[in-house]
């Protein structure tokens, strides 16, 4: 099946897009070494920010609850000063 003029002319102008785009991607086809076009790597990339945000958070969460956790037992035996006023 030939392609038509404005068929090539496409398909050229998408493979020149994807040459200046995506040089990495290009030179794993040329070599015979599969990487994942540029659009998956950022996927990856975005994925692993978003757990390693999830991740802090969920320390930050963890040393405030076990901080909560020490500090009701302590403030129990705290002394603590009263003062009584006389009003007259």
């Amino acid at each position: 099946m030939s392609l038509r003029p404005d068929e090539q002319e496409l398909l050229a102008g998408l493979a020149e897009y994807t040459r200046a785009s995506d040089p990495a991607f290009v030179a794993g086809l040329s070599n015979g070494v599969a990487l994942a076009p540029v659009e998956y790597r950022r996927r990856h990339l975005a994925r692993f920010g978003a757990a390693l945000a999830a991740a802090g958070a969920a320390l930050a969460l963890t040393v405030l609850a076990i901080g909560g956790i020490a500090h009701a037992p302590a403030s129990m035996f705290r002394e603590t000063t009263t003062s009584i006023t006389v009003r007259r």
